[in-house]
């Protein structure tokens, strides 16, 4: 009986194997039990004898991607545990390892998600993982922000703006799968990190308040980070699709991101901001250039303060260096 179970949890897997790879290549809409019993290499009645639909077996697929991708990045929460720098670390690795990040991967994952605001069953899976994961990435921004002082930052923004920055390097790996550079993915989601945490994640140390440069190291200044200053850019970035400048009309963008109009229009006045799983969705609604308008400018500041942080460390090592060679001529003489 036991081999008997093993027997059928393996066809299982090798059908919704085959789903994966049968939305990845026709899309979600266009494939077909017959599509997956092809690429299974498996007659259509055995497909119909363990699954009885293509809703069942597609909603079977979610739920092993869903379980997959949360053993992932529970992984890199156990390694939270020694250290929440770390964790984050981790999380970063998990989210572009080419088992999760990948063409067909993240095709289902977007043809989910579109799907998730008619559907009950997709809506439930899609919206707990993604709400646990943003909850677990503040959770170590804030152990964060209490272990390195980081008083002036706020753990959820944090959280959001790297969980819908890595929604957007996504998308790219969707739409240019053959320039996706997942290393440089990664680059960036660090350098982020980076400009928000520097003593933990650039080498450098905080700086006690009051210092001169305090705003440069700690994060990126408040005309890029301040909270008003990023819901107007999501307004602008937003206003510039929809009608009448753009194409789109509201009712349209507000139920392919799973949202009434009430809440897109508070987007739209600053009063309120997508959280990231609304981020990917509008993305996927609009265009890719939607993240760079709304994350851009943080991109370039915390580019700029890396720069100077490593030129300055430069000219110290060049000063150290020639102190180091005046004392050894002076010993000589």
């Amino acid at each position: 009986m036991a081999k008997a179970e093993a027997a059928k949890e393996v066809r299982r897997k090798q059908l919704i194997d085959a789903t994966i790879r049968a939305i990845g290549r026709v899309g979600y809409a266009s494939a077909t039990l017959t599509h997956v019993a092809s690429e299974a290499g498996l007659s259509p009645g055995i497909v119909n004898f363990y699954f009885k639909s293509k809703e069942q077996l597609l909603i079977a697929t979610l739920e092993q991607i869903a379980e997959e991708y949360s053993a992932f990045w529970q992984a890199a929460i156990n390694k939270g545990k020694v250290s929440p720098a770390a964790g984050l670390e981790a999380m970063i690795e998990a989210d572009f390892h080419p088992t999760v990040c990948n063409v067909e991967k993240v095709s289902i994952w977007y043809a989910f998600w579109a799907e998730a605001r008619s559907n009950a069953s997709y809506h439930d899976v899609v919206n707990n993982l993604e709400q646990d994961y943003l909850a677990q990435t503040e959770t170590l921004c804030q152990r964060i922000i209490q272990e390195g002082g980081y008083g002036d930052v706020n753990a959820r923004d944090v959280a959001i703006g790297l969980n819908a920055m890595i929604d957007g390097m996504w998308f790219d790996c969707l739409m240019e799968p053959k320039t996706f550079n997942r290393q440089e993915a990664k680059r960036i989601c660090r350098l982020y990190l980076a400009s928000v945490f520097p003593a933990h994640f650039s080498g450098g140390s905080r700086k006690a308040k009051g210092d001169n440069d305090n705003a440069v190291v700690v994060a990126l200044d408040q005309e890029a980070q301040g909270r008003q200053a990023h819901r107007a850019r999501i307004a602008a970035a937003l206003r510039k699709r929809l009608e009448p400048v753009g194409q789109l009309r509201r009712e349209v963008l507000a139920a392919s991101t799973g949202v009434s109009v009430k809440i897109l229009e508070s987007w739209l006045d600053g009063r309120a901001e997508p959280n990231s799983w609304q981020m990917g969705r509008l993305i996927v609604a609009t265009d890719a250039q939607l993240w760079f308008d709304i994350y851009g400018p943080m991109h370039e500041e915390a580019q700029r303060h890396f720069e100077a942080r490593l030129a300055s460390a430069q000219e110290q090592a060049i000063r150290e260096r020639a102190a180091l060679a005046a004392l050894a001529g002076k010993k000589d003489a």
